[in-house]
């Protein structure tokens, strides 16, 4: 099991008038309702180290409020609640940040998905101009699927020839359509 600690409230908060280091939460309140409290905000579904977050979160809240003055029944009841306000607070963070991130990467991909159209048309365009064995070896392999050797015997060439001519053509292909772009 994790083991918590929670920093000591020595400070005053900062612009509050109601708290001061006088009405810290004592110790023993912090350690008796720290292990109830991280349960359940793990229980709320708080992955380890939020759940550790939420709860110095709330004994913030609480020292802040008052919570020194609370009887400790009502100390737990104002620190799980909240908790579950924090961590409601925490998922509407989150909602809003994968919305916005949602969005950006729908228009990154409509951008990309014109740049990607633009290349195809300039790929297609260079592949017109390839002649001669290029052209033959680019319809064999990539048209029609065939592999190396079959090629080679069709062109004439040594599988290795194939290996090279394709290389070839590829870089030459690469710097056309940079041209074009």
């Amino acid at each position: 099991m994790q083991t918590l600690s929670i920093r000591a409230f020595d400070g005053p908060p900062a612009r509050s008038e109601t708290a001061s280091p006088a009405d810290a939460l004592p110790a023993t309140a912090v350690h008796r309702h720290l292990r109830g409290l991280y349960r359940f905000v793990r229980a709320l579904g708080a992955d380890a180290e939020l759940a550790a977050d939420l709860c110095q979160e709330a004994f913030v809240v609480a020292w802040r409020k008052g919570g020194a003055a609370m009887p400790d029944r009502a100390l737990g009841a104002f620190l799980r609640r909240s908790a579950r306000l924090l961590w409601l607070q925490h998922h509407r963070r989150e909602r809003r940040r994968e919305k916005a991130i949602a969005a950006a990467a729908e228009r990154l991909w409509v951008d990309e998905a014109d740049r990607r159209d633009e290349r195809f048309a300039a790929l297609r365009a260079c592949v017109e101009r390839l002649r001669g064995r290029a052209a033959s070896a680019v319809r064999l392999a990539y048209g029609e699927g065939r592999g190396r050797s079959e090629i080679a015997a069709e062109l004439g060439l040594r599988s290795n020839g194939v290996k090279t001519l394709l290389a070839r053509t590829r870089r030459w292909l690469a710097e056309c359509v940079g041209r074009q772009s």
